[in-house]
This record gives C-alpha cells, structure tokens and sequence, in this order.
C-alpha cells in the first residue's frame, strides 16, 4: 500500500463479507440430568462461492451444525450469521422465506415424493416458490439437464437407480438458484464409484452455478472435492491441516457415466407440463393451471424491495 493510499479519506478496497460466519455457535441438549454439547463454542467463516466440507464420525456434530447454518435450529448460545443476518434474531416467518429462496437442502435419503416423476419432484420446490409456469418449466428442464438426467425426467423415484435419484434431489435443492447448498451425508447411502461421480457433480455445480455448498460427510476421500475441510469431535471444530494420501485423478478415472443412449428422448414443451397428482384424490379441475390448488392460494416471492427487513436478496 503506498502512502497515497493511507492517507485519510483515499478510498479502500471493498471487503465481501462472508456467506456463513458463526460467532461461538452452541447447541446443548438436556438428557436427564446430564448435558450434552453437540456443537460447542464453533467460530468459523466461509465465503461466497466455495465447496466446504465438514468431517466427522457419526456423533461428532456435523448434523447439528447443518441445521444451526440452515435455520433449522437455533443456537443454545453464540451467534450464527447468513449474509450478515443474525438467524437466533429473525422471526420464524423470516426464516421460512430463508430456506425458500436462499438455501437448498439435500440429505442422505434423497426425500422424494414417490408418486412423482423426477420433474414434478424438481417442480414443484418452484410452485412453492411462487415461480410462474414457463419459468418453472425452464428451469425445471436446465437443472434435470445440469444433473444428466433430461432424459428420465418422466421417471418416476423408484424407476430411477439410488444416483439417479439423488441427482433429483441435487436438482430440486438447486432449482430456485440459492446462495447456499448444504448437504448432509449426500454420498452416504450410494457405492463408492456414484458417491464420487456425484461428488463431480457438487464440484461443477459450485463451480458453473457460482452457488456455495457446506457439506457433512465422514469419507475422507471427498474432501478431495472441497476447498477447504472443518473437523468436528465431540461438538468442537477445527481445522484440517496437510493434504490426504489420495490419489484423485485415479479416483475420477473409476467413475462409468451411464449411456445416455439407454434413456428416452428428452420432454417436449407440451410433455413438460405435468398433470397435478394429489395423495388426497383433489380433481384436476381444482387445482390451478400456474400453481396449487385454487382453494389454497400461493404467496408469491417478495421482491428485494418489498419488505427491508427480508432476508430475499440478489445473488452476488
């Protein structure tokens, strides 16, 4: 820095703020009469942009930690900020539109609804949004096409193989276009060699889609993906030093993508739109052409400048 630039009102370099800071983030739990820390005192940032991971044996308060980030849950003590917003401050409502808008979840059991097809699973996460039809139907057919799977869009969850469907799920957490994605043991109930072809695909979506992701996971070879690994143990974190004896461009070399010749040809734009499907037995009749049924309207997303206190921001 010269002495120009010390001088008293020269301007300074903008510092981003991070994505994720948590402040001595806690969470404790009663359990008769003993108490039991499954995150304890965590302080740690994580930019915009990057593939974080969080190793740990099953326990160690990776879990905890996730849903303290997601505002699923809010810490017994500490501070954990999104975007510079402090989630133990911000309403239960306010943190329903978090979730909605800014961050996607994917979790070990893929969680799709059965009785849909893999586009009406990626969807309907838009209807709930408020996301209007040609919109929904674009987007729908980019990410099925990002995750490969364009072609068995008409599937339903069990048609598809286990990576089949948690690349549904991929692609429903990032349909709406969230900041953060997080993750939790998303390789767990796969093989090895579909654990690391979806871990490719985490690496491309960060990297293409410019979202963050903070991911769970005990396999020390998927830190091979991220750009920086966090330890946990007994609730406290810390920082993973040294490189791994992994071999990773051997790794990537075991990965057979399937043939896409074996699926069916891609959704038309008169295919694209599903016919609603209710567990209830609803009629089509009653359910509208853009979004839910017509006796359960639909709010809409706010736009940034509707409500100042909303945590709805643009992306970076």
């Amino acid at each position: 820095m010269t002495l120009a630039d010390q001088e008293v009102g020269a301007p300074q370099p903008e510092v981003e703020q991070p994505l994720v800071r948590t402040v001595g983030a806690c969470r404790y739990y009663q359990v008769g009469g003993s108490v039991v820390r499954a995150v304890d005192q965590v302080t740690f940032e994580m930019p915009h942009g990057k593939l974080f991971a969080l190793r740990g044996r099953s326990g160690s308060g990776k879990t905890t930690l996730l849903n303290l980030v997601g505002g699923l849950d809010r810490p017994t003590s500490g501070q954990v900020f999104f975007d510079d917003n402090d989630l133990r401050k911000m309403s239960d409502r306010r943190l329903t539109l978090l979730r909605r808008h800014r961050l996607g979840f994917i979790f070990q059991t893929f969680a799709l609804l059965p009785v849909l097809s893999a586009y009406e699973n990626v969807e309907l996460t838009l209807r709930i949004a408020g996301v209007g039809a040609r919109r929904r139907r674009d987007r729908t057919n980019e990410v099925l096409s990002l995750v490969g799977l364009e072609r068995r869009a008409r599937h339903r969850s069990f048609e598809l193989s286990g990576g089949e469907q948690q690349r549904v799920a991929i692609a429903r957490a990032i349909a709406n276009r969230p900041d953060l994605l997080i993750a939790d043991e998303p390789t767990g109930e796969l093989d090895s060699v579909t654990g690391l072809e979806i871990m490719l695909l985490f690496r491309n979506i960060v990297d293409e889609e410019g979202i963050s992701m903070l991911m769970a996971t005990h396999d020390p070879a998927l830190s091979q993906f991220a750009d920086d690994t966090f330890l946990m143990e007994d609730g406290r974190m810390s920082h993973a030093e040294g490189p791994l004896d992994f071999d990773l461009p051997d790794l990537v070399q075991r990965i057979e993508f399937a043939d896409d010749t074996q699926h069916g040809p891609a959704l038309t734009e008169e295919e694209a739109t599903p016919e609603p499907i209710s567990a209830a037995g609803d009629s089509p009749a009653n359910i509208s052409a853009d979004g839910p049924a017509v006796d359960e309207p639909r709010a809409p997303m706010p736009p940034p400048e509707a409500d100042e206190h909303s945590p709805w921001r643009p992306r970076r």
